[in-house]
């Protein structure tokens, strides 16, 4: 309740008057007395207390336990856990194109204060309320960081303790002239809180005057309580004179702090610090929750139970007058399963028990009607998923389908809770532009491989300047928002779907496509799998190279390659053994050699293990370069065959002259 923001000043005296701020008080507590007694017992339901203390009397004298078939709390706990299924995430949109970069920042400053302060459990806490009692509400204010910055706080007010103008018929409370609440501390902390307000707490300790026992400490009696402590009750109130908003902190004694709202909304206007939200309103403005109209068909659920069960275990007796000496014995005795009943002679006949079968069956058929009728109330079968179509091996997307029709009865109170989600973020953003003027950093809160954070009254240069002298800060920072009070964003409410089983079954669809040939990359699978752990680490590994394969492509491209040189020596050597050909040809005609064959080109096995491959490889290549040798060997003879063939010539030549010379005589 301390705001260190708002003191009272010279300027508010006279504007805030402690008797008018009791009376405000007192009016609502008595406005709604029995509404809020109401909303004890419905609570009291949904806590299994369901029998008032003159029925568990009753019930003691019979010896029969009393039997409580709760499905309120049933159906309260399924719509509670409905909501944590569906937890919502706020994301700001800018008005301007000059803001359409800072929208990230401002989303991301948003989830910070959402986590930081736990708001997705006090949502919870308000549901709550708003299903059993009627009305939760949550404060939006400020107080000083560790850091001396000032952080934003949220508060839950429970239902009993909140009041609020008795003539506010809306249900956000827009049209009330006043909201406030309660609170309790011991003595000694409020003397520590309000150092100045000895009096007003003494002579507030004096009047210990209550009209209900909605607003008492909690709880009301306690073991280990020390006598000698001393509580008191503090209200702390909002109330709005023309357009600005005042508070005050204050007990019967007096006030103990007050003065104007220290907050502005997105125009520049006053402030509330508090949103509440109610569920239903009658006429007479008197709030309720969904439990009401439930109420008396869980007491049907109970009585009938429990007035089937005593009618099959009681019995009438039907009997003559004189058949037994003591009547009031014989009733005893015959309540007794051990019980004897002496009947007198001759009247044996005139003696028998009479069960009320026909009131048990008809106590019987109404408590079914009963159950019947709560099942209509709120979530229902179809909604829990217990039916869908009337099959039982209905489809996740047939359960689901049912599931949305019988959410539409609950449109309003969803609507209600969305529609405080979304006050409430608005107010978080409006203190954020008001209050954060120094420069910060928060955390990006979606970041799950490595830590990320985004820069608020952060000088855009500055830190481009910084990434440029050092790169690896690019990793870290995630945006930056340069003036956040000059930003204004619109709020939306992001909601997480239940979207489970229409995702298994579309991942299934895709096994079986993979199975009939179809081909899925591996990665696709994967993404599309629900509920995957690490399912980004397991992509990250999979779009890793692997070691082997890499080696097993470099084998399989070295050996292309040499089969590619092979290729090329092959043609050169063909090439060259052709020349020779031709001058051979050209020299002896006749003499013509046959063509050398192409050398079977090598392809590698799809299953051939690296190393094979590797030595295979380079077999080839060495095979390369020796039909690489021959080639240059055929070449070089076919340069020389015309130099052979013309020695030849000379030789033969000389020999025949040789041989003339020879036969001629001396």
């Amino acid at each position: 309740m301390e705001n260190s923001l708002a003191v009272k000043t010279k300027d508010d005296d006279g504007k805030l008057d402690v008797a008018d701020l009791v009376r405000m008080f007192e009016e609502s507590e008595e406005s709604t007395l029995e509404s809020r007694g109401h909303a004890e017992r419905d609570r009291d339901y949904y806590d299994s207390i369901q029998y008032t203390a003159e029925e568990l009397d009753v019930l003691k004298k019979r010896g029969q336990p009393p039997v409580i078939d709760n499905r309120i709390k049933t159906k309260i706990d399924y719509l509670v856990g409905l909501e944590k299924q569906q937890r919502i995430d706020p994301r700001a949109l800018p008005r301007t194109p000059q803001h359409e970069t800072d929208a990230d920042g401002a989303s991301q400053a948003l989830k910070y204060v959402s986590d930081s302060e736990g708001y997705d459990a006090k949502r919870s806490g308000v549901w709550r309320n708003l299903l059993i009692e009627g009305s939760g509400g949550i404060s939006v204010a400020v107080e000083p960081g560790y850091d001396g910055q000032m952080q934003i706080v949220l508060r839950r007010w429970a239902w009993d303790r909140m009041f609020s103008d008795p003539h506010s018929a809306e249900l956000d409370y827009s049209d009330a002239g006043y909201i406030g609440g309660i609170i309790w501390m011991d003595y000694v902390d409020a003397l520590e809180l309000y150092k100045d307000g000895k009096d007003i707490l003494d002579a507030t300790m004096d009047d210990r005057a209550s009209l209900s026992e909605t607003y008492d400490d909690k709880p009301k009696f306690r073991m280990w309580a020390d006598k000698k402590r001393k509580r008191v009750r503090i209200c702390q109130i909002w109330l709005k004179r023309g357009k600005t908003w005042y508070f005050a902190e204050f007990t019967k004694g007096g006030i103990l702090k007050s003065g104007p709202s220290p907050y502005v909304d997105d125009k520049g206007e006053s402030d509330c610090e508090m949103f509440f939200q109610s569920s239903y309103k009658d006429r007479d403005n008197n709030v309720y929750g969904l439990v009401r109209e439930m109420v008396s068909l869980q007491d049907a659920i109970n009585k009938r139970s429990s007035k089937s069960l005593h009618l099959l275990n009681t019995a009438q007796i039907v009997t003559e007058d004189g058949a037994v000496n003591d009547i009031e014995k014989t009733r005893r005795e015959a309540a007794r399963p051990d019980g004897v009943i002496v009947v007198n002679p001759g009247y044996s006949d005139k003696f028998k028990f009479e069960t009320r079968t026909d009131l048990a069956t008809g106590h019987f058929q109404l408590l079914q009607d009963a159950k019947n009728s709560i099942d209509l109330k709120g979530p229902n079968a179809t909604m829990l998923g217990d039916k869908a179509q009337g099959s039982s091996s209905a489809s996740g997307k047939a359960i689901i389908a049912s599931q949305q029709g019988g959410m539409i009865q609950l449109g309003d109170l969803m609507d209600n809770l969305r529609h405080l989600d979304k006050r409430v973020f608005r107010a978080i953003w409006n203190r954020i532009r008001q209050f954060w003027t120094a420069e910060k950093w928060i955390r990006v809160t979606d970041e799950e491989k490595n830590i990320k954070w985004v820069g608020i009254n952060v000088d855009p240069q500055r830190v481009q300047a910084a990434m440029q002298q050092d790169p690896s800060m690019q990793e870290k920072i995630k945006g930056v928002v340069g003036n956040v009070a000059q930003l204004d964003c619109d709020i939306i409410i992001d909601e997480v779907p239940d979207s489970l089983t229409p995702a298994l079954e579309q991942w299934q669809g895709l096994v079986e496509l993979a199975k009939a040939g179809v081909p899925i990359p591996p990665d696709v699978l994967i993404k599309s799998a629900p509920n995957l752990k690490n399912k980004d680490a397991l992509i990250e590994h999979m779009s890793k190279p692997n070691p082997q394969a890499v080696q097993a492509q470099q084998v399989q491209m070295a050996g292309e390659v040499a089969k590619v040189k092979d290729t090329e020596a092959a043609s050169e050597l063909k090439k060259a053994q052709t020349a020779k050909t031709l001058v051979e040809a050209h020299m002896a005609p006749g003499q013509m050699q046959g063509q050398p064959q192409e050398p079977q080109q090598f392809e590698l096995p799809p299953d051939v293990q690296i190393r094979k491959a590797m030595a295979e490889t380079d077999a080839l290549q060495a095979k390369a370069g020796h039909t690489r040798a021959q080639a240059v060997k055929t070449a070089q003879e076919a340069a020389l065959a015309p130099h052979e063939f013309a020695h030849q010539v000379r030789s033969a030549e000389a020999d025949r002259a040789a041989q003339q010379r020879a036969k001629q005589p001396a």
